[in-house]
C-alpha cells in the first residue's frame, strides 16, 4: 500500500473518530445541561435514556462508516496486489494464475485457447526522446487501447516492461491472429498526444494456441507462453509492426487480404 493511500485512509478514520466524539459530547452536554436547572426525576431519567439511545445510534453509525472504510481498504490492497499500478491491467502474477485456469478449462471441455504476446516497438526511443514520465503515460494509453479493443471474454494483462499478454478463450490461432492484427492497427493509427508532443507507437505481436504446442518438458502453460514469445520476437526481427503466428514447425507471418 502506498504512503498516499495510507495517509488518506488514516485521515478518513480520524474524521470518523472525531465525528463520533463530537456528536457524543454534544448529546451528553445537551442531556446534562438542563439537569443543572431543573430538578425533576422523571425528566432526568427521560433525558438519560434519550441520550443513551442517541449515543448508541452515533456509535452504530460511525462503526458502520469505519467498516465501510475498512472494506474499501481491503479492496484497494487486493487490487494493488493483482493489478499493475501504472496501466491498471492485471499484473504478471495474476496473468499466470488466470492462464492456468483457462488452460485447465480448455483441457477439460476440449475448447480452443490462444495467447497473444505484444511488445511496443522501439519504446526505449520514446523514453529517451520524451522522458520516462511521458513514456509511462504512453504505455498507459497503449494499455487502454488494447483493453478497449478486445472481447469481454478476453483478458489483457501487463506482462512486464512494455510487454502485454492477451488471453483469448475459445479461440484458435487464426482468429487470434485477426484479433492481434486489429490491435496492431488500432495502436498504429492512434497517435498518442501527451501534453503537447505526439508520440507514434507501433506494436509487434506473437500468436500461439494450444493446438500448436506439444511440450516435451515443462508445463503446457510455459510452452504456450514461450511459443507466443518466440513468434513475437521473430516479428520484431522481420521488421516490427506486424503479427506472426507460431506453428509447430516454424512461425509464419499472417497474410491478410
Amino acid at each position: 500500500m502506498t504512503q498516499t493511500l495510507k495517509g488518506g485512509l488514516r485521515q478518513q478514520a480520524w474524521r470518523i473518530f472525531l465525528l463520533q466524539c463530537g456528536l457524543t459530547l454534544a448529546v451528553v452536554v445537551s442531556a446534562l445541561l438542563p439537569l443543572t436547572v431543573l430538578n425533576e426525576r422523571n425528566y432526568t431519567m427521560a433525558a438519560l435514556v434519550l441520550a443513551s439511545i442517541l449515543v448508541l445510534g452515533i456509535a452504530v453509525f460511525c462503526g458502520s462508516r469505519l467498516m465501510h472504510l475498512l472494506d474499501g481498504a481491503h479492496e484497494k490492497i487486493a487490487n494493488l496486489t493483482t493489478h499493475d499500478e501504472l496501466t491498471g491491467l492485471p499484473n504478471r502474477s495474476w496473468f499466470f494464475d488466470r492462464l492456468d485456469e483457462e488452460i485447465d478449462r480448455a483441457a477439460r471441455y476440449g475448447n480452443k485457447l490462444s495467447l497473444i504476446m505484444i511488445d511496443l516497438d522501439h519504446f526505449r526511443r520514446v523514453n529517451d526522446s520524451f522522458g520516462h514520465p511521458l513514456g509511462d503515460l504512453a504505455l498507459a494509453e497503449v494499455a487502454r487501447l488494447l483493453n478497449a479493443n478486445i472481447r469481454t471474454s478476453d483478458v489483457a494483462a501487463r506482462y512486464g516492461g512494455e510487454e502485454f499478454m492477451i488471453i483469448l478463450p475459445e479461440t484458435d490461432a487464426e482468429r487470434a491472429a485477426l484479433a492481434a492484427e486489429k490491435l496492431r492497427v488500432v495502436v498504429e493509427v492512434n497517435d498518442i498526444s501527451l501534453e503537447g508532443p505526439e508520440i507514434k507507437v507501433t506494436i509487434s505481436c506473437g500468436v500461439a494456441d494450444l493446438a500448436s504446442v506439444h511440450p516435451q518438458k515443462g508445463s503446457l502453460r510455459d510452452s504456450l507462453v514461450v511459443a507466443a514469445d518466440r513468434a513475437m520476437h521473430q516479428a520484431k526481427k522481420n521488421g516490427r509492426n506486424q503479427v506472426l503466428v507460431h506453428t509447430p514447425e516454424h512461425e509464419r507471418q499472417l497474410t491478410l487480404v
